[in-house]
């Protein structure tokens, strides 16, 4: 697990999402996952032709490149996004903005999901605990960031990122 400090510019992300309780976020978000891919990647991947709005919103923003997960009371929403480089916003999708910030920005290696959610229960119990309270919040939303490849590889890059307020 490395972890690097940064400064990212005011950005938008448009994605689909779902209602998690935060209890059942180990399962239910990969669940949301698989459920998304085949109903919606599956095809647009294997011919990389999208013949719809919704397919192209796909592509040109390259949804799946991250997840949100904003915050709620008992539950969060969780979205699978791309960064939104404009044009239509198909009824499917939603927008959610991030303004400039600084980020904790956290990543790891391994096989998904399980690298993740290591990852995740770190960030959580570890980390902030200990030097994320040193930090205010900056937003009620962080990112999971996925990079291409293969998912099930050892060398796998994932990432959670986490907004701040510098000390």
């Amino acid at each position: 697990m490395d972890l690097k400090i940064e400064r990212k510019k005011a950005f938008t992300v448009i994605g689909y999402s779902t209602i998690v309780r935060g209890d059942e976020g180990y399962a239910k978000c990969p669940e949301f996952w698989d459920k998304e891919y085949s109903q919606k990647f599956e095809r647009l991947l294997s011919t990389g032709n999208p013949q719809t709005e919704e397919e192209q919103a796909v592509v040109d923003n390259k949804i799946g490149v991250f997840a949100l997960c904003i915050d709620g009371v008992d539950s969060f929403e969780y979205m699978i996004a791309g960064e939104y480089k404009g044009g239509n916003v198909p009824k499917t999708m939603k927008l959610f903005e991030f303004p400039e910030s600084d980020w904790a920005v956290f990543s790891t290696r391994g096989a998904m999901p399980k690298a993740l959610q290591e990852l995740n229960t770190h960030v959580w119990q570890r980390w902030y605990p200990t030097e994320g309270q040193k930090y205010l919040p900056n937003a009620t939303a962080t990112i999971e960031y996925y990079s291409a490849g293969n998912m099930q590889s050892d060398d796998y890059e994932s990432g959670i990122w986490v907004p701040i307020k510098k000390k």
